[in-house]
């Protein structure tokens, strides 16, 4: 398979075999993969019955850098290094790395930046340090999404790995750089946030809309529309543009879609965010693109492409809505024992349905959808 023009043949393409469980192998790969990250919440995150009980920044910090260290691993190099090793052997220690990164990141921002930055302290009120730690991926997530997916790694996609790579993370962290300077560093600091450029809710809101057009163009549209576009250096400004200016539209569209779905009760609460609540309906939006692209191999494909393209959209729409309800509506609450907004109502997509993201990507990439075919006769 491939992600926009970058090939991950290696890692990400279906084992030799037949389907373990026939025509219905993707349903039940994706059952398990839910079944799975509900477990581990439950063991590692949950407030009420995780062995430690961290604090819910603390989780989003490590899980943020977590899944930074996939992306940087499995896309940005191509998981080189790692495709030459034999299943399960080469997932396991993708997925080792890949931790490494999440801990050492938020380390580094908390312990270190944070000693001489409170921004990012460890000990700052509130989590706010980690909290800002995760944050700096929110903006890494589209950097690195947009140059390994929607740029295929223009210019450095004819170099061999690792070198290719090591150009893609340079523009990957660049873009990191002036995201955080503008977006995200002066809303927490202290001495910014009162003159911030742009509110976090609407910096939230508006990014992970971002993100969700690049990942959706990806795994969705197979990089429509600036896959039009011959020439690579302007196919990669159209990328940028359209996935930016798209994913305002996509934000204003989450927030006219959201009146509908909220209650008005809830809506009324002063906790309520329709800005931050437009991210966590896009989550349920990235978690479908990316399930439905490497687990369900992007049908249908029998069609012509526009065809194809409208088809596998309404498919993911209906699956993304009906998440966030039954996510918001008491999964969250009753299930995962998250704190509620009001009676059962409540939760916090952006953490678990990145969670389960986490996993879906470790399955289909790192172990290369292992175990979900059986040799064939």
């Amino acid at each position: 398979m491939t992600t926009g023009t970058v090939e991950t043949d290696e890692v990400t393409e279906s084992p030799g075999g037949v389907p373990r469980f026939g025509a219905w192998t993707p349903v039940v790969v994706t059952v398990g993969l839910w079944m799975i990250a509900v477990v581990s919440w439950w063991l590692l995150a949950d407030p009420s019955w995780s062995l430690g009980k961290p604090s819910s920044p603390l989780v989003d910090a490590l899980l943020f850098w977590t899944i930074l260290g996939f992306l940087a691993t499995g896309f940005t190099f191509g998981s080189h290094g790692f495709s030459r090793l034999r299943q399960p052997v080469a997932g396991v220690a993708q997925v080792v790395v890949n931790l490494a990164v999440g801990v050492g990141g938020v380390w580094l921002f908390t312990r270190v930046l944070g000693s001489w930055d409170p921004t990012f302290s460890s000990s700052a009120p509130g989590g706010s340090g980690y909290l800002a730690t995760a944050f700096v991926v929110l903006i890494a997530f589209y950097g690195f999404a947009l140059v390994a997916a929607a740029w295929g790694g223009f210019p450095f996609e004819s170099f061999p790995q690792p070198l290719g790579g090591v150009g893609q993370l340079y523009q990957s962290i660049v873009i990191t750089v002036v995201g955080v300077v503008w977006l995200i560093y002066p809303n927490f600091s202290s001495a910014l946030a009162k003159n911030a450029p742009v509110a976090l809710p609407t910096v939230i809101g508006w990014v992970y809309s971002c993100i969700v057009v690049v990942i959706m163009a990806a795994m969705i549209w197979e990089n429509w529309p600036w896959s039009m576009i011959q020439q690579r250096s302007v196919r990669a400004a159209a990328a940028l543009v359209v996935s930016m200016a798209g994913g305002y539209g996509v934000y204003w569209l989450f927030r006219v879609v959201l009146r509908v779905l909220v209650p008005a009760d809830i809506r009324g609460l002063p906790t309520f965010s329709e800005s931050i609540e437009a991210a966590q309906l896009g989550v349920c939006f990235s978690l479908w693109a990316i399930t439905w692209g490497l687990v369900f191999g992007a049908r249908p494909t029998q069609y012509s492409a526009t065809v194809n393209r409208l088809a596998r959209t309404a498919i993911v729409i209906v699956l993304s809505v009906a998440t966030y309800e039954v996510f918001m509506r008491g999964m969250a609450t009753k299930v995962l024992h998250m704190p509620a907004m009001q009676g059962s109502y409540g939760g916090d997509p952006l953490t678990w349905i990145n969670w389960l993201i986490l996993i879906v990507l470790w399955y289909a990439v790192a172990f290369g959808s292992f175990l979900s075919h059986k040799p064939s006769d």
